[in-house]
Protein backbone atom coordinates (compact mmCIF):
# COMPACT_ATOMS: atom_id res chain seq x y z
CA UNK A 1 0.00 0.00 0.00
CA UNK A 2 1.41 3.38 -0.99
CA UNK A 3 1.65 6.35 1.36
CA UNK A 4 0.09 9.19 -0.63
CA UNK A 5 2.16 12.09 0.71
CA UNK A 6 5.37 10.36 -0.48
CA UNK A 7 3.94 9.78 -3.97
CA UNK A 8 2.63 13.18 -5.13
CA UNK A 9 2.86 13.48 -8.91
CA UNK A 10 3.34 9.75 -9.50
CA UNK A 11 1.17 7.66 -11.82
CA UNK A 12 0.07 4.17 -10.79
CA UNK A 13 -1.25 1.84 -13.50
CA UNK A 14 -3.89 -0.90 -13.24
CA UNK A 15 -5.57 0.27 -10.05
CA UNK A 16 -8.98 -1.27 -9.32
CA UNK A 17 -11.56 1.35 -8.33
CA UNK A 18 -15.11 0.92 -7.03
CA UNK A 19 -18.10 3.25 -6.71
CA UNK A 20 -19.31 3.70 -3.14
CA UNK A 21 -21.40 5.88 -0.83
CA UNK A 22 -20.02 8.01 1.99
CA UNK A 23 -22.15 8.73 5.05
CA UNK A 24 -21.48 12.47 5.01
CA UNK A 25 -21.76 13.09 1.23
CA UNK A 26 -24.85 12.35 -0.88
CA UNK A 27 -23.10 12.05 -4.25
CA UNK A 28 -21.61 8.73 -5.30
CA UNK A 29 -17.88 8.48 -4.66
CA UNK A 30 -15.07 6.25 -5.91
CA UNK A 31 -12.48 4.46 -3.76
CA UNK A 32 -9.42 2.36 -4.61
CA UNK A 33 -9.65 -1.37 -3.95
CA UNK A 34 -5.91 -2.02 -4.17
CA UNK A 35 -2.58 -0.14 -3.91
CA UNK A 36 -3.93 2.66 -1.65
CA UNK A 37 -5.71 3.07 1.69
CA UNK A 38 -9.48 2.50 1.33
CA UNK A 39 -10.27 5.91 2.87
CA UNK A 40 -8.65 7.60 -0.16
CA UNK A 41 -11.10 9.09 -2.65
CA UNK A 42 -10.70 9.40 -6.41
CA UNK A 43 -11.54 12.27 -8.76
CA UNK A 44 -13.64 10.40 -11.29
CA UNK A 45 -16.06 11.32 -14.14
CA UNK A 46 -19.51 12.11 -12.80
CA UNK A 47 -21.35 10.32 -15.62
CA UNK A 48 -19.64 6.99 -14.86
CA UNK A 49 -20.53 7.33 -11.16
CA UNK A 50 -24.20 7.81 -12.08
CA UNK A 51 -24.52 5.30 -14.93
CA UNK A 52 -23.94 2.02 -13.07
CA UNK A 53 -25.00 0.72 -9.61
CA UNK A 54 -22.93 1.35 -6.49
CA UNK A 55 -20.27 -1.36 -6.26
CA UNK A 56 -19.34 -1.28 -9.95
CA UNK A 57 -15.59 -1.63 -10.48
CA UNK A 58 -13.23 -0.02 -12.96
CA UNK A 59 -9.56 -0.42 -13.89
CA UNK A 60 -7.68 2.85 -14.29
CA UNK A 61 -4.39 4.69 -14.19
CA UNK A 62 -4.37 7.13 -11.27
CA UNK A 63 -2.22 10.13 -10.50
CA UNK A 64 -1.51 11.10 -6.89
CA UNK A 65 -2.45 14.80 -6.58
CA UNK A 66 -2.30 17.52 -3.93
CA UNK A 67 -4.09 20.86 -3.89
CA UNK A 68 -2.21 23.90 -2.56
CA UNK A 69 -3.08 27.23 -0.94
CA UNK A 70 -2.00 30.50 -2.57
CA UNK A 71 1.09 30.53 -0.32
CA UNK A 72 2.17 27.12 -1.61
CA UNK A 73 1.27 25.09 1.49
CA UNK A 74 -0.63 21.83 0.95
CA UNK A 75 -4.42 22.14 1.16
CA UNK A 76 -6.29 19.09 2.40
CA UNK A 77 -5.27 15.48 1.98
CA UNK A 78 -3.69 14.03 -1.15
CA UNK A 79 -6.18 12.44 -3.54
CA UNK A 80 -6.19 10.37 -6.71
CA UNK A 81 -7.25 11.43 -10.22
CA UNK A 82 -8.34 8.64 -12.57
CA UNK A 83 -7.69 8.44 -16.30
CA UNK A 84 -7.56 5.65 -18.90
CA UNK A 85 -10.68 4.23 -17.23
CA UNK A 86 -12.07 0.85 -18.26
CA UNK A 87 -15.23 -0.75 -16.89
CA UNK A 88 -14.83 -4.26 -15.45
CA UNK A 89 -18.04 -5.72 -16.98
CA UNK A 90 -18.30 -8.73 -14.66
CA UNK A 91 -18.32 -6.39 -11.64
CA UNK A 92 -21.56 -4.60 -12.60
CA UNK A 93 -24.25 -5.77 -10.15
CA UNK A 94 -27.46 -7.18 -11.69
CA UNK A 95 -29.37 -4.79 -9.45
CA UNK A 96 -28.46 -2.16 -6.93
CA UNK A 97 -28.49 1.47 -5.88
CA UNK A 98 -28.39 3.91 -8.77
CA UNK A 99 -27.52 7.56 -8.07
CA UNK A 100 -29.84 10.17 -9.56
CA UNK A 101 -29.57 13.93 -9.15
CA UNK A 102 -32.29 15.09 -6.76
CA UNK A 103 -35.09 17.01 -8.52
CA UNK A 104 -34.73 20.74 -7.89
CA UNK A 105 -31.05 20.53 -6.92
CA UNK A 106 -29.57 23.93 -7.73
CA UNK A 107 -25.94 22.76 -7.72
CA UNK A 108 -26.71 19.40 -9.30
CA UNK A 109 -24.70 17.73 -6.53
CA UNK A 110 -27.57 16.51 -4.32
CA UNK A 111 -28.45 12.88 -5.02
CA UNK A 112 -31.14 10.33 -4.29
CA UNK A 113 -30.56 6.59 -4.60
CA UNK A 114 -33.07 4.21 -6.16
CA UNK A 115 -32.93 0.42 -6.20
CA UNK A 116 -33.00 -0.62 -9.85
CA UNK A 117 -32.03 -3.44 -12.12
CA UNK A 118 -28.96 -2.81 -14.27
CA UNK A 119 -29.27 -2.89 -18.04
Amino acid sequence: MKILSDSIGEYVHSVTLETCRDKIVTRPRVKPIDHFPEATRVEFPRKLRELFPIGTQYMATVKVCQKHNADGNPKGEPYLRANNIALIPESVPDEGLIAQVKAGSISGLAYEYHWEEAF
